[in-house]
């Protein structure tokens, strides 16, 4: 029998996992890094559980290889709406929908197509208030032009059996594959967001500015205004919004938790050179070169600021949003 076979599409799987996991990555950090019982330990067990079941909804997408939607000569099935197959003989009108960015195609039917089950009353009437039928193709999760696929199933509803054989065998689907302007779309996606990370770091007013635009864009996105360019363009604006929300708070709580651990490595050397010298350094650069640091906390210890007499001495780090800290050596954590 010929036929047309309609699949999940992976990517939008991967796009479910990939907005989890830096909620899930920050829960974790908040669960590690602060004491059991605290609001931040519980608020990263409360992010950490939620997210992280959007990672196996989107594993379960990615690799789910069961059809979808099966295009045959006799009739249309979707398995997502557990009826039985529709024969083209019944489809009375097919339209398209878009509800809240969800895809729909509405399926008009005669009186001859029985329903499993009758939806209630109540959802009738909502079904009715927004425009759709009670059986409806869900387009979500498969990557077709809802436009081409109504006029194609409009169009097998009004032939004949051998009309509808030639006919879905000259249909192709069309698939988004990637290329070499998607590559260059994320590199300048990645570009823009480092660009923008960088610029709500040096400055508070940026950040306010960007969740500022990032707010309007989403509500102007989820308006699902009439103009597509104002729609496009909206929707990618929230989503470098959202990605900068992320990357700037997991950068600040990096840095911050770096450099109070390279100032809890120096004030323990520095507490040592006094015991055996009975004396302060003047200068801990030859401090930071014994120190065994990695990398990235020598490159912290550099921005570190030390002064010191013959009684005491002070360590001060500059933190995110240009806060200055100083490290309480009582009590040996930065204030």
């Amino acid at each position: 029998m010929t036929e047309i076979k309609l699949y999940k599409s992976t990517t939008k799987g991967l796009k479910i996992i990939g907005m989890c996991l830096p909620f899930v990555a920050i829960g974790i950090w908040l669960i590690t890094d602060n004491p059991y019982g605290s609001t931040e330990y519980i608020m990263g067990w409360v992010g950490t559980c939620f997210f992280g079941l959007g990672i196996p909804v989107g594993l379960f997408q990615t690799f789910d290889r069961r059809p979808q939607i099966i295009i045959s000569e006799n009739g249309i099935w979707d398995r997502t709406t557990n009826q039985d197959e529709v024969k083209w003989e019944q489809i009375t009108e097919a339209y398209p929908l878009d509800i809240h960015g969800q895809k729909f195609i509405s399926l008009v039917t005669d009186d001859t197509f029985v329903f499993k089950k009758k939806p209630y009353k109540w959802a009738a009437k909502m079904n009715e208030f927004v425009g759709v039928q009670n059986l409806n193709l869900h387009l979500g999760q498969i990557n077709i032009d809802e436009i081409e696929f109504t006029d194609f199933i409009n169009q097998l509803s009004q032939q004949n059996i051998d009309e509808r054989r030639k006919t879905i065998k000259t249909f192709k689907v069309k698939r988004t594959n990637f290329s070499v302007s998607d590559l260059q779309k994320i590199l300048i996606y990645i570009l823009i967001s480092l660009t923008i990370l960088i610029l709500t770091l040096s400055s508070f007013v940026a950040f306010w500015i960007v969740m500022g635009v990032m707010g309007v864009s989403a509500l102007t996105a989820r308006w699902q205004p009439d103009n597509a360019i104002i729609r496009k363009y909206a929707g990618i604006a929230a989503w470098l919004g959202f990605v900068n929300m992320v990357l700037l708070f997991g950068t600040m709580k990096v840095y911050d938790n770096v450099t109070e651990k390279v100032g809890e490595k120096l004030a323990i050397e520095i507490e040592e050179f006094h015991r055996l010298n009975l004396t302060y350094p003047t200068e801990i650069k030859s401090i930071c070169r014994n120190t065994e640091f990695n990398f990235l906390e020598r490159l912290f210890a550099n921005q570190i600021d030390y002064k010191s007499d013959d009684n005491d001495y002070e360590l001060e780090a500059t933190m995110t949003f240009g806060k200055l800290r100083k490290y309480d050596k009582n009590n040996s954590e930065w204030r």
